[in-house]
């Protein structure tokens, strides 16, 4: 992977991850008082749903914070499992991944076999 690819990547990531934080510190998990069971009834599931995405954020944040972190110490790009270079079409994708399609293809098919 060259240098303008990696800077590239490097500012989606930077601005990705600051939209979600906005995001995130924006979502409104409290219910409040309701005038009724319905509107009582309504806020709770919106609740939960916040909640949820809430937590995909999370999960989402920390990816992003780990793949700027490999990044700046050059391990970004090399899948974890086999050591190979990961694609460039693959990182654009989804730049937090960190295997490669034949690795990511193996792990798949290890989990349909669990599942029966």
């Amino acid at each position: 992977m060259n240098k303008q690819n990696r800077k590239m990547i490097k500012e989606y990531l930077e601005n990705r991850l600051a939209e979600l934080i906005a995001t995130a510190e924006s979502r409104d998990t409290a219910v409040e008082n309701c005038a009724d069971d319905n509107e009582y009834a309504s806020r709770l599931t919106e609740q939960k749903l916040n909640i949820v995405l809430r937590e995909r954020e999370a999960k989402l944040i920390s990816e992003i914070e780990s793949t700027l972190q490999r990044i700046d110490h050059y391990e970004f790009g090399e899948c974890e499992n086999c050591g190979s270079e990961i694609g460039i079409a693959r990182l654009k994708a989804k730049p937090t991944t960190t295997l490669c399609v034949g690795c990511q293809a193996q792990m798949e098919e290890q989990q349909l076999d669990w599942v029966g």
